[in-house]
């Protein structure tokens, strides 16, 4: 992970733990609107992976019926912008998952994530544009991954590793 004192302030606030937390709870609530269960451990570390990767945020699909193969081969250059944050945001986010899961908001049923009784707004707002646009975005893909088919296969196509 970079510096801190080299980021700047929006992108401090963005990569930290709490909103890397929040963003996991925003994929399992798409994934939860999606199939009515809970979000396997992976896909909810990858959507907001790909949420807060912006070349890969603004080029996602419009509808959750888009597949993953058309939109990859369509949209060739987020793939190799994934698998360059990935490495970077991966923890980041995996610590936030572990924070969301001491802070109660969410729990594991086996592999799966679920969001707890614990409340989280279900309207999404932030202070600036981009972080309510970041939470959308893991919102849809936690709908979208939920559909695009195995783990293994997911993985494969977007070209990074669990």
């Amino acid at each position: 992970m970079p510096a801190l004192d080299l980021l700047s302030r929006e992108e401090r606030n963005l990569h930290n733990p709490a909103f890397a937390g929040l963003l996991v709870v925003r994929a399992v609530q798409g994934h939860e609107q999606e199939n009515g269960t809970g979000c396997h451990v992976l896909l909810a570390v990858l959507a907001p992976v790909m949420a807060l990767t912006v070349p890969v945020r603004v080029v996602l699909p419009k509808s959750v019926s888009s597949t993953t193969v058309n939109w990859i081969e369509r949209e060739s250059a987020a793939r190799v912008h994934l698998q360059q944050a990935a490495p970077f945001l991966g923890p980041l986010v995996r610590e936030g998952l572990l924070l969301g899961l001491r802070a109660g908001v969410l729990m594991l049923d086996e592999q799966h994530l679920v969001r707890s009784t614990q409340r989280v707004p279900k309207r999404i707002t932030g202070d600036t544009p981009e972080v309510a646009q970041i939470q959308r975005a893991s919102l849809f893909l936690g709908r979208w991954l939920s559909r695009a088919g195995d783990l293994p296969t997911i993985f494969t196509l977007l070209g990074v590793r669990p």
